[in-house]
Formats: structure tokens, sequence, C-alpha cells
């Protein structure tokens, strides 16, 4: 009886504790954002241009600020007809929702900076109950393909004056067309037309073919501009795309397509059959396709070698299939040179980059990936992937984080639509993965391939690196989907010291080649999470900066954790596992901070997680012929910094208290004596002596 009230007594106290915690810790955007619009918005001089004087010499001389004129989103077509005025910038706004104390300023002053951009957007969020700002949307940099199938650009942009009357003529001619009218006049048409404010749309559309915005860009420079700042506060009943919903149509052909199909497979005959057979059902004459499949194996045993040529011969050649090739050559694997010897062995029009274990669902999703392939400014094309009988995503393109290159939304349910529909309709991405990757052959040509000394890991990445920086645009076409029949539960390359000196070997050599890159992606916001999923996250208020972080103490347990057990129902994320030079400057990094950090997030499935208290815990391992294991029983732990991680709630809607799951560690070089360390965490029931132990396949390098 005692010992059921002092649990009780307890849990309360954890509870009221952690309930605390989290209050103070939601409500962190909103600070952030009324701290930004409390800064009094000084009265800024003019900006400082140079001149050459009489004499040779340069001296500053002040340049023209633009005055900026707001117009509501209703009342565009005012300024078709208006005085031209080269000084003035327009800035239109949605009438539902307000903009920031700062706005006005901070677009003009970005016209200043920016004289190579006419028109610009910028970040926005929703006002909640009592007046608190939530959901705040922050976009990609200029991406044409999303823009296509919604108006993200949302609820205001800008654009100068000079631009606008350039643009006046298309304008007007593109509100006719819609049963509109630029006259001043309310007709009804025009009423029609600011009430659904698709006039806005118009004008930004005009507004992004003046700019060549539809067009491949000359290197990495953008033709339209983003300010990576919230600027208006949205009302909630207003939907942010106005209407224009990333949509599901069905997409035709410019021209009939030839595609050739490369699959690199070894001893996998039965993954790739299903494979082939899902392809031939799934594609359709009426679609104007006609395709080829290379299959290259880099060394089967001799049995599956002859399954193989068995059922290839049977694959029906109908729905635009034309012939599958088999090139056996005993190799090392090597993913880029078997895709580029494919690419080489087949003459398609298009190139279609597909893992064996791929499975195709539903009729049509050639041709939508074709159809976007066809669109001279888009470069690689990928799909929706995602895991064998669930609705979870595998992949929906990939962002590159300070850590590097990640799936979104992996693991997510797809029956939800996530952050303003980044699994809905098509997106543009840094990269997607060549689990199915779909490129012209004369843009593969212009790129140079797949990169042969990334044999294994990131030569996807590094290719859709390479796209980007020729201009193109890469596209996940998350309007449709395949199966990608890769495990939910496969271990990471991680877990064996010698894939992990490959991978880490690999990661270094793709962000030596890109290194501008390095905790940058022009489509995902430097404010969104780091790991896996989408969730709006500001990392200067929702978590403590690195630097303010104190080193974590050791515990060292020779004989292991006592009274513990290991048990699946501790769960663990591990979002990065490094030094503290590689996490704060890169590969590039000189090596003046030395040091590890940790950082992830680790929940208890089924129980209430205010209970406990969690530690981190590293372990020696090394190869052994199994793959690799622990060396000792040894185990050093280390208190973690706790972080609030609302992104772990949302996935975790029917669990108990998981919105403090997040940790951060920081551990001194000279704690850990040299060696591989796999990463784990105990969790500790401060209402009672139970103790959960678990690992995960993440190994810390240690180095000397």
């Amino acid at each position: 009886m005692l010992k059921d009230l002092a649990k009780t007594v307890l849990t309360k106290r954890r509870i009221i504790k952690y309930n605390k915690t989290v209050n103070a810790k939601s409500s962190a955007y909103d600070r952030w954002q009324r701290a930004i619009e409390k800064e009094a918005v000084a009265k800024a001089e003019a900006p400082i241009g140079y001149e050459m004087s009489e004499s040779g010499e340069m001296v500053p001389t002040k340049l023209p600020e633009p005055k900026v004129k707001v117009v509501p989103y209703g009342k565009v077509w005012d300024v078709a007809n208006a005085k031209k005025d080269e000084a003035t910038v327009y800035l239109f706004v949605s009438p539902k929702g307000k903009l920031t104390k700062r706005a006005t300023e901070v677009i003009k002053q970005y016209f200043v900076a920016h004289p190579e951009h006419n028109v610009v957007y910028g970040d926005e969020d929703e006002v909640g109950k009592g007046g608190k700002y939530i959901h705040p949307y922050f976009k990609p940099d200029w991406s044409p393909d999303s823009y296509l199938n919604a108006f993200y650009i949302g609820s205001f942009f800008a654009c100068r004056s000079k631009t606008m009357h350039d643009s006046a003529v298309e304008y007007d001619n593109a509100v006719r067309m819609l049963g509109g009218t630029t006259n001043k006049k309310n007709s009804p048409e025009q009423v029609g037309l600011e009430a659904s404010l698709l006039s806005a749309d118009v004008l930004f559309c005009m507004l992004a073919i003046h700019e060549h915005a539809f067009a491949k860009r000359t290197g990495i420079e953008f033709p339209i501009g983003h300010i990576r700042e919230v600027l208006f506060h949205r009302s909630p009943e207003q939907d942010v795309f106005y209407g224009r919903n990333f949509h599901n149509s069905r997409h035709m052909l410019l021209k009939p397509a030839t595609v050739s199909i490369v699959i690199p497979s070894k001893d996998h005959p039965e993954v790739l059959k299903r494979c082939l057979e899902s392809l031939v059902e799934t594609t359709s004459s009426d679609d104007n396709i006609t395709y080829d499949v290379v299959v290259l194996d880099n060394g089967s045993d001799a049995k599956n070698r002859v399954r193989y040529g068995g059922f290839i011969g049977k694959i029906p050649k109908k729905n635009g299939l034309t012939k599958i090739n088999y090139i056996y050559k005993l190799d090392e694997f090597n993913f880029s040179a078997m895709c580029n010897r494919g690419a080489r062995s087949t003459t398609g029009e298009y190139l279609l980059f597909l893992n064996d274990d791929i499975e195709c669902v539903k009729e049509g999703w050639m041709r939508e990936l074709v159809s976007q392939a066809q669109l001279k400014h888009v470069g690689a094309v990928g799909a929706k992937l995602i895991y064998p009988d669930t609705d979870l995503i595998q992949h929906a393109g990939i962002a590159n984080v300070r850590r590097g290159p990640v799936h979104k939304l992996q693991k997510m349910h797809d029956n939800k639509s996530h952050y303003f529909g980044y699994n809905r309709g098509i997106h543009n991405n840094i990269g997607v993965t060549a689990a199915c990757l779909m490129i012209s052959r004369q843009k593969f040509n212009d790129i140079g391939g797949f990169a042969e000394e990334l044999k294994v890991a990131f030569n996807d990445v590094d290719f859709c690196f390479n796209v980007f920086e020729k201009g193109y645009y890469n596209v996940c076409c998350n309007h449709i989907y395949l199966r990608h029949h890769e495990s939910l539960s496969r271990g990471l390359d991680t877990m064996d010291p010698k894939k992990m000196e490959r991978l880490g070997r690999e990661g270094e050599i793709l962000m030596r080649k890109h290194s501008y890159l390095y905790n940058a992606d022009p489509f995902y916001s430097p404010h969104l999470t780091e790991d896996e999923t989408i969730s709006a996250i500001i990392p200067k208020v929702d978590y403590t900066l690195l630097e303010d972080i104190p080193y974590s103490s050791v515990t060292i347990h020779d004989k292991g954790i006592h009274g513990a057990r290991e048990d699946q129902c501790l769960r663990i994320g591990c979002e990065y596992n490094g030094s503290l030079d590689n996490w704060m400057y890169g590969v590039t990094a000189e090596g003046n901070l030395e040091g590890y950090y940790l950082k992830g997030y680790g929940f208890v499935i089924g129980s209430d997680n205010a209970i406990f208290e969690k530690r981190m815990l590293l372990r020696r391992v090394e190869r052994n012929e199994s793959g690799a294991g622990p060396v000792s029983p040894k185990v050093y732990s280390f208190p973690v910094y706790t972080c609030y991680r609302p992104d772990i709630r949302v996935r975790l809607q029917d669990q108990v208290n998981v919105d403090l799951t997040g940790y951060k560690v920081k551990i001194r070089k000279e704690l850990l004596p040299p060696g591989f360390y796999q990463v784990g965490m105990l969790a500790v029931d401060k209402t009672s002596r139970l103790k959960l132990v678990n690992w995960v396949p993440n190994i810390l390098n240690v180095r000397k």
C-alpha cells in the first residue's frame, strides 16, 4: 500500500515537472518570432555604393532606396495600369492576415542588396488562439515544379515596378483568357477573380515567366529571390495554397519516348522477377512509351545465373517492352560503374535507374516520370517509395542537412499529408534516390554519369548535386508511388567498422566535392529538422546552441549496467555521431574543436516517458566472423541534455509524454580511448527499479 502510494507521488511529481518544461519549450517559436518583431526597425541609412572620382579614387556614394507600395491580392490589376515608377517596389499581400512590422523594411533592403533579383517571396506563419504564432511555413528557394503544382508562394510576394510593367501585357492577356479583366470596373468576372485570389497567382506566374524562372539556370544562382524569414501572419481560416493544392493529375507526354531501364542485380532472381513482371503490368501502349531493360549482374552463383536467364526469357514483350538484356561480369560491387555500363549498352532517349527490389504498383507511373524528364529545365526525376505491406514512406526526396543527405519523411505514414504537402504532388529537391531515378540521356552525358570513385554510397546524391550545379532542377514525383522492398528493420552500414570506414570515406568525398553545400540545401529550410522527419523546429530557440551545452561527464561500468534489461521497447534514433569539428564546420574543419557530439531521440514504447531519466551509452566493438560485436562488458555512460521534439510527438500520437525525447551529448576527446564505439541508451524509471537498455547500429569512431 505504502509502496503504491509512494510511486503515485513520485509519478505525479515527475509529470508536473515534465509538463512545466514542455510548456516552457513549446512556445519557443512564438517567443522567437515576437522577439524579432519587437526589435526596433531603426531608420536605416541609405545604402552605400562607390563611384570613381575625378582623381581616379573610389569614393562612397548614397544609393537610392526604393519605395514599397503594399497592394492587396484582390487589386493586383490596378497596378497594371498605374504610372511606371522604377523607384517603386510593389508588395502584393493576401487580405487574410497581416504583414509583420519588419516586412516592408526587410523587403526594401533585400532589393537594395540583390540587384540581380526582380521578384522575391518569403516565409509565413499562422495566428492561432490568443494571437499565438503557430504553424510556420518555411518555404524552399525558388522551385518551379513545386509552383506549377501549387501556389506555394502563399500570402505575399514583391517585385520591382519595372518588372511589373514589363509583364503587364502578358498578365492582361492571361486574365482575359481566364474570363476576367484588368479594368478597374467591378465586373462579375473581376469579382470572381478577386474572390478566388487567382489574379495574384496569375500575376506571379507572368513575373516568373518574365524572369525566365521556368528555364534551366546558369549555375546555382536562382532567378527569383527567397527571404528566409517569416514576414506574414496568415489568418487561421486561410489555406496556405489558396485553393491550388498539389494535384494528382495525369500528365501527357510532349512526344513519344524511348526509355532504357538499368537494373543492377546479384543473386536475387525472384526479387528481380517480381520487379520485371510489375514493370510490364503497369505500363500501357497508350502511354506512347517503348522501353528496353538491361540487367547487370556482377557475380551471381551459377545456379542463380541459370534462373535469371530462364525467367528473363519468359517475360512477355508487351505494353511497350521491346527487349531485356542480361549482362554478367564477375567484378567487385561498384554501383556507379554498373550504372554507367548499363547506360552505354542501351540507346533509349531516357535512362531509368532502378533497384531490383522495386515493385511497380499502379499504371501510369513511368509516363509521369517521363513527362517531367522531358522538360528542358528538369534534371533527375524520382518517385515516392513506400515500404511493402504498409503505408510508411521510404523516400519522398532527399534533403541535405548538416549531417549530410537524408531521406525526408522516412517511416512516416503516407495516409496523412505532411508539412504543407511535402508528400503530395511534385516537388523540387536537391536530390532523389537512384533506387528509382530517371534522366534524359543527353543530360546524363552532360553530367558525365555516376562518379565511379563512389562505389557503394552517396553516388546518387553526388550525381544529383552535379545535376543541380549544371543548372537543372531535380524533381520527386510524390503524386505517384512504387513499393521498395528494402527491409524496414535493415541495419545501417555503420554497424560494421569496415563498412563504417567506407561510408565515412565516401561521405567525405561527396562533401569535399560539394563543400559549399555543407549544411545547405536551397530546397529545404535550415529552420526545419535535421533528421528524417519534417517539422517546424527553430534550432536557435527550440534547441540550445551546441556551444552552450556543457561537456558530459563519464561513468565507467566495468561489468555493464547493473540490473538493466536489454529491451527493444526502448527506441533510439541517432541523427549524428561524430566529431565536433565535422558537426560545426564540415569536412573542411581544421581540427580546432576536439571532442565528439551525439544527437537524436529516445523513448520507451507503451510507457509514460515523463517518468524516465535517460543516459547515453557507448561500448567498444570490433569486427568478428559474424560482423561486429562488443570487445568486453565495459560500458561508458553519459548524462544527456534533454531537447524538446514536437516532431516526435507528431509521429507517436499514441504514446505518452514524448515531447522531451530529444538528446544531445558533448564528449571531451580524452574521455575515450581510440577505437570504434557502438551507440546505446539507458532509460531509468525514477518511480521504480526498472532499467532498460538498447543499442543501435551507429558507430562512433574515436581517433587517436
